[in-house]
């Protein structure tokens, strides 16, 4: 009777691992098509990799054909970065996953902001940033890290309406 339980167990446990790491035939033809460049190495990839690549590969097929065209966009500007610079994102982004969600909150609601911006004055704030010294950043990162959401508001709120006075600057 153990014999039969633990022959039970370990079926089970092998029907469980391929669930949570198929192979390529038990794909979708959909996650299929999306993952084609991926064929090849799928049985190499780990399985953690190959659910988030599934996730991904959802997410593509149920997008809009401008989300799907802006996601490949995407993909290929990720694709000609360089391998420090794709490091650097990485860290971010594991970074990011951290903050607690009020944080990110605040976090994508700036994105949000600067994104609506015309692309000159996109590019007026990065010039800016670009031009000072590490320890000006540093000091202004601090100075923001240690505000509450509603003095970074205030304080971004002062900056915008000194910038409308002064387009010089």
């Amino acid at each position: 009777m153990r014999a039969v339980i633990f022959l039970m167990c370990i079926l089970f446990s092998q029907s469980m691992w391929a669930a949570s790491a198929p192979t390529w035939n038990q794909l979708s033809p959909s996650q299929q098509q999306v993952l084609s460049a991926v064929k090849s190495n799928w049985d190499k990839i780990p399985d953690e990799r190959r659910e988030q690549l599934l996730k991904k590969a959802d997410t593509f097929s149920n997008a809009t054909p401008d989300q799907q065209e802006k996601m490949l966009q995407r993909f290929e500007k990720w694709k000609n970065l360089p391998a420090d610079q794709k490091e650097n994102l990485r860290k971010r982004y594991k970074d990011f996953n951290t903050l607690p969600a009020d944080q990110k909150a605040e976090a994508r609601k700036r994105l949000e902001w600067f994104q609506a911006l015309p692309n000159d004055q996109q590019q007026a704030i990065r010039n800016k940033w670009q031009s000072l010294s590490p320890e000006q950043k540093q000091k202004l990162r601090e100075r923001f890290k240690d505000m509450t959401p509603e003095e970074r508001k205030a304080a971004r709120d002062r900056l915008m309406q000194y910038r409308k006075n002064h387009p010089d600057k």
